[in-house]
């Protein structure tokens, strides 16, 4: 993916506010990790549209997944987000 391409799927991915909600949940963890039904107890959404809106923000580049186990583990992509001047803190 180019990097305009990349940079319009990453603000596109973070205009919406659940996912955007997603994000500062992660931002507020010490470490920028949570599983997905980790991330549902914060939200009134069900794990199926979590998933959806998980899916979009790894697609995007937003987080980083992997499994531990049968789980998935979502990571926020901190350096990314710096390199394009985002400062997740004020996010």
């Amino acid at each position: 993916m180019s990097a305009p391409t990349n940079t319009i799927a990453v603000l596109k991915a973070l205009a919406d506010k659940t996912r955007l909600d997603i994000v500062r949940t992660l931002v507020k963890d010490r470490d920028d990790t949570a599983s997905c039904a980790e991330v549902s107890t914060c939200s009134n959404l069900s794990q199926p549209a979590m998933s959806h809106h998980f899916k979009k923000l790894v697609d995007a580049g937003v987080l980083r997944e992997s499994k531990q186990g049968t789980e998935k583990i979502y990571e926020l992509n901190t350096p990314l987000l710096q390199k394009m001047g985002i400062d997740t803190k004020k996010l």
